[in-house]
């Protein structure tokens, strides 16, 4: 993404859904890294053309990302806002491919198969994508924010 010459317009919503998500549902340290890393590359490339920004992230996939960072620990995360990607054998069909899903300990948050330390961490690396989020806002937004809240 570092790369001046290649284009940008792959950056799409689905895609930060899924740098999200893997936040959420990655058990290791090293891919949560480095996708928190290209998360905040996106966020800055992002952030570097005026409106793309609240193009891409609307208001309710900040609420469905805070709902989903927010879930007790122990308790199912619930998965119905993540994004899939469309999986299929040829062009012509459309019946998804059946796949292995890896992330099913994290998803059900079952403390017998995953340490309460692990999903922490990844509240954690969520807690920091949302405050990228926040640094990379336009900043004419952020500004109305923090004059709305005088009056509440």
């Amino acid at each position: 993404m570092t790369v001046a010459s290649l284009p940008r317009e792959w950056i799409v919503t689905p895609f930060l859904r899924l740098l999200f998500q893997n936040l959420i549902v990655e058990e290791r340290p090293d891919i949560r890294a480095v996708t928190l890393t290209a998360w905040r590359a996106a966020l800055e490339i992002v952030a570097s053309v005026p409106g793309w920004m609240k193009k891409l992230v609307k208001q309710q996939t900040v609420l469905d990302w805070y709902s989903t960072m927010m879930t007790p620990l122990g308790a199912p995360i619930d998965c119905s806002t993540f994004y899939y990607p469309a999986f299929t054998e040829d062009d012509s069909s459309a019946m998804p491919l059946e796949r292995h899903n890896v992330d099913k300990n994290m998803l059900a948050q079952d403390l017998s198969l995953v340490s309460a330390e692990v999903i922490m961490q990844a509240r954690i690396a969520a807690a920091t994508s949302m405050a990228y989020l926040v640094i990379y806002w336009p900043p004419k937004v952020l500004h109305f924010f923090s004059c709305a809240s005088i009056f509440l």
